[in-house]
């Protein structure tokens, strides 16, 4: 899974779970999710370009790009998010 960051934590700890980390701001080609911090998010950073049509790289992501807020947040919850691409548990 190809994720674009703001943050050079947050990029380091995904790349030590396994994920291709990109940076937001400079990556042109298609990404399955975005994980931001702050705020506010420009949603204008994903263009066509990065979201390849809603058809991401891998099987799961066909359905656009999966954006995750990472305030408050362990790394644990932020990957269990791009896991599963949802926010929270039903349970």
């Amino acid at each position: 899974m190809i994720v674009a960051v703001q943050s050079n934590h947050i990029a380091r700890q995904l790349k030590q779970k396994g994920y291709t980390v990109v940076d937001l701001y400079t990556y042109t080609k298609p990404i399955d999710a975005v994980v931001y911090e702050g705020a506010n998010f420009d949603f204008s950073t994903i263009t066509e370009e990065n979201t390849g049509a809603c058809m991401g790289t891998d099987s799961k992501s066909t359905y656009g790009v999966f954006i995750v807020c990472s305030n408050g947040k362990s790394i644990e919850e932020i990957d269990y998010m791009l896991r599963t691409r949802c926010y929270s548990s039903f349970i």
